[in-house]
């Protein structure tokens, strides 16, 4: 379930260890406090940045970040229930590579209580979770490795429908609109499956491998071949126009109207660049090593993401938020990588940030609940 920086998916393996364990860390600051708070975590260092500088922080306040351990989150499904993928240890291990490694299931995990709800448990690995805008059904996939079968599930009656009968790529697929899921198979054709389990085929790329699969309104965005070129396609007149070439991931706007997207410039640089739906440069926004996790607020005023710089000396690494009318940008993290899209709240005021890191030759997750204000 690994992509490069840039993708849905970052670096880390899809394994995770053991029980939810709630803990809280205060994040503001005001007077001469310090500007970042250093804290020591399973042998890694994570700084979480303070809310001291006028200049950054003239309307976005950093309220607070609460982190639940040994859980991986997805994705939001109000502002207290977040699905989680993690252990199941009622469950007898699998020994793979010589490890031995519980199956991966999905919960829903109460922010509040500490409580986690089954959604799908079983002897498979569960994960990939994506819950449709309307919150009412939740897509995932019982992954094998890099691929995996797609289920779209109702969350009030708890029935389940197949995405496809063949598996595709674990980190592909978006949902529609509120009740159709849209995805590339391994056959080069984009389709979209319906919450009863109806498929249709969208367009024929003409390529073997597309990937960045995303609709917004009437247009499907997706990138093909080696120049990894943009299209939008007008499911309506069912004509493509090619936007943009060397593009690794694109995100549009809640209301269509802009894209922000992460273009390769040269070996070793990303660049996260704000266009309008016809793939004409706005703005630049930031730009490193790596562009990671891109993810619009419900509202469209801002754009969280993760940045690894070109140098690693430079101090800016971890998860940014640029607010768009003021080209405000607020570091929240620092010395963290991201192993997953950054989720917002439907409010806007949270933000999900999971990461991934391997100790004692295991890997160990942690959520991050960003918490943030705003006059």
């Amino acid at each position: 379930m690994s992509r490069q920086a840039g993708g849905r998916t970052g670096k880390a393996g899809l394994a995770l260890l053991g029980a939810a364990v709630m803990l809280s860390m205060t994040a503001c600051s005001s007077g001469e406090t310090e500007a970042r708070q250093v804290i020591e975590q399973a042998g890694t260092r994570i700084t979480v940045m303070d809310n001291t500088s006028e200049s950054v922080y003239t309307r976005l306040q950093l309220e607070g970040i609460d982190k639940v351990a040994d859980m991986r989150s997805m994705d939001w499904v109000s502002e207290d229930i977040i699905v989680v993928d993690k252990e199941n240890r009622s469950l007898s291990p699998q020994l793979i590579e010589g490890l031995e490694q519980y199956p991966h299931n999905l919960y829903l995990h109460n922010l509040s209580t500490g409580e986690d709800t089954p959604l799908q448990e079983g002897d498979q690995n569960y994960g990939a979770a994506q819950v449709s805008p309307d919150k009412r059904y939740v897509a995932y996939k019982e992954t094998n490795e890099m691929v995996g079968l797609g289920y779209i599930r109702d969350l009030e009656s708890g029935s389940a429908v197949k995405v496809d009968e063949a598996p595709f790529r674990v980190e592909e697929g978006e949902w529609a609109d509120d009740g159709r899921f849209v995805f590339p198979g391994m056959d080069g054709v984009v389709y979209r499956t319906d919450v009863q389990g109806a498929k249709e085929a969208v367009v024929e790329s003409g390529e073997s491998y597309v990937h960045e699969v995303v609709q917004s309104g009437g247009i499907l965005y997706y990138v093909t071949g080696e120049d990894m070129g943009l299209t939008a396609y007008d499911t309506d007149s069912k004509q493509s126009k090619v936007l943009k070439q060397s593009v690794v991931w694109v995100a549009p706007s809640p209301d269509g109207s802009r894209l922000a997207i992460v273009k390769r410039t040269r070996p070793g640089e990303m660049v996260l660049m704000l266009c309008d739906s016809e793939g004409n440069e706005l703005a630049e926004l930031a730009s490193g090593q790596q562009v990671f996790g891109t993810s619009w607020s419900p509202d469209g005023s801002k754009l969280s993401y993760s940045l690894t710089a070109e140098n690693p000396s430079d101090d800016q690494n971890g998860v940014f938020i640029t607010e768009l009318e003021s080209g405000e940008q607020t570091q929240l993290l620092s010395d963290i990588e991201i192993a997953d899209q950054l989720r917002w709240s439907p409010s806007g005021r949270k933000l999900l940030a999971s990461a991934v890191a391997v100790k004692d030759n295991k890997y160990e997750s942690t959520t991050y609940v960003i918490r943030l204000s705003q006059p």
